[in-house]
């Protein structure tokens, strides 16, 4: 943890020898800013699903050896991160672990010790649960006070969470979008006839605007010294939720109807309604968690020590890898003397978008067809724009998230109808439509969805890359001024028409 000061290594001898131990650290308190920059670092950057999402969940270890990086992340968050040690055996046991690879993995890192380490490899009983850190401080809560946290404030959470970032999914509108998060939630408390909140201590710290993360974090743990630790293992239980709030927060951008969300914001709220749970299941009285700890609050992020258990984890995965190598170079190889020159008569030609599926799509296309050419391209074919079809209300940005489009470009002139499904109005929200609709629309939509398991078909309500725009479109570039297009796309607000 980084809210602590880093004493002189000191030495100690051990069997006539001087070893220097690691560090002591000695904690001074909370840094707000420097918590919440290291939560985002390790939540994952979780954008809407809309956008292309290509996110490593180990990305704040890729500092480290590969090996080191694993275990690392395994203890501090409960990762799996390889097969289980039954599994390894029953690999090696049906085959696909090589006996002649173990052996000479064994060999070329162990030396003489190699069948001493066999033997543990095949035989020796490990305890293999690795007790995570995260989550261990906020496990007091059941042990001290015989309550659930997560389970009397993660519904409600979520469900606000939900309305207020939805983008026009929900029956009902978030009554109150144009302000912050806490400010929404703060004006529909205040004129509400209902409240999120079961008794008066949380509502009346959201309605005084007293919600500074210290304040409310030494109501709820009490010491300064476990409040990222705490932190950490609360936002950890729902890492989706706390991922999502965090990316908005950096990239508003990313939602078409913008939101004004923060990892700050979500986890004040998320204090008040674990104040107010606790007042509502254990009474006023209660203590913060800390003064019923005795075990010092843990370095989240210290080394890893080795061990023998990870050892035999190396070993088992290096020889399960090396037990593939030649397998796959000579498939490689077969595959090279198999190829035939470039058809001068092509019967067709496909373009596939580079991803983790192009390549097996684009060799058996070419093995059932030898007159086939397949290529590969980037899917928004190295043209960085918005796409704004006709009568749409927001604008696509279509090219991966790091980069910035420099073009808007618009539809118009489909002269198109687009057919809609009767099922999907919004009359049949309404009572007696929507009684009408169930006993009519509603019989209709489950013989459709029993025909359509023997003979599927297109409707409106599939999506179809095919129809995002009519084939006789006139497409008209708005945005060709790269300086002008990074301003702009800061706030894809000012280009709705």
């Amino acid at each position: 943890m980084r809210d602590v000061a880093t004493k002189a290594h000191e030495k100690i001898v051990v069997n006539g020898k001087s070893v220097v131990t690691a560090p002591t650290h000695v904690h001074i308190g909370f840094d707000e800013a420097h918590v919440l920059h290291e939560l985002k670092h390790y939540l994952p950057s979780q954008t809407p699903i809309k956008d292309f999402i290509h996110h490593n969940t180990l990305h704040g270890f890729q500092h480290l050896k590969f090996y080191d990086a694993i275990f690392k992340a395994g203890k501090i968050f409960g990762y799996q991160i390889t097969l289980q040690l039954t599994e390894f055996r029953e690999l090696h046991k049906i085959g696909r672990i090589k006996t002649a690879v173990l052996d000479k993995v064994l060999r070329d890192k162990k030396g003489a010790d190699a069948p001493a380490w066999k033997e543990k490899l095949l035989t020796k009983d490990y305890d293999t649960a690795v007790p995570a850190r995260i989550g261990a401080l906020r496990a007091n809560w059941r042990s001290q006070y015989k309550i659930d946290l997560d389970a009397a404030v993660h519904p409600l959470l979520f469900r606000v969470l939900c309305s207020y970032l939805d983008q026009g999914i929900s029956l009902w509108r978030f009554p109150v979008k144009t302000k912050s998060f806490l400010g929404a939630l703060r004006e529909m408390e205040r004129n509400s006839f209902s409240s999120f909140f079961k008794t008066k201590r949380a509502k009346q710290l959201l309605l005084s605007g007293n919600c500074q993360l210290p304040d409310l974090l030494k109501i709820v743990v009490g010491k300064p010294e476990y409040y990222e630790q705490y932190l950490f293992d609360q936002q950890f239980s729902h890492q989706g939720w706390s991922g999502i709030a965090a990316a908005i927060e950096d990239m508003p951008q990313t939602l078409l109807d913008r939101r004004d969300i923060s990892l700050h914001d979500l986890i004040v709220f998320e204090l008040l309604l674990e104040i107010d749970a606790l007042d509502f299941h254990v009474g006023k009285n209660w203590e913060p968690l800390c003064n019923r700890v005795t075990a010092p609050p843990l370095d989240l992020f210290a080394d890893v020590p080795s061990s023998e258990l990870q050892e035999v984890f190396i070993l088992w995965q290096d020889a399960f890898e090396w037990s593939y190598y030649d397998e796959v170079l000579s498939g490689i190889a077969a595959n090279k003397k198999r190829q035939q020159p470039a058809p001068t008569v092509k019967s067709f030609q496909a373009v596939f978008c580079i991803d983790e599926r192009e390549c097996s799509l684009r060799r058996h296309v070419e093995a059932m067809d030898p007159q086939a050419e397949t290529l590969g391209s980037p899917g928004f074919f190295t043209v960085e724009f918005f796409f704004q079809p006709e009568n749409g209300q927001f604008y696509e940005k279509l090219c991966p998230a790091p980069v910035t489009p420099k073009y808007l470009i618009k539809e118009t002139q489909s002269n198109e109808v687009r057919p809609h499904e009767l099922l999907y109005t919004e009359k049949t929200n309404t009572l007696l439509p929507g009684f009408l609709s169930t006993l009519t629309l509603g019989f209709v939509s489950a013989v459709q969805l029993f025909l359509n398991q023997f003979r599927p078909k297109m409707s409106p309500a599939i999506s179809n890359a095919f129809t995002h725009m009519h084939h006789h479109s006139v497409l008209s570039i708005e945005n060709k001024n790269w300086t002008t297009a990074r301003t702009t796309c800061k706030s894809a607000s000012r280009w709705r028409k």
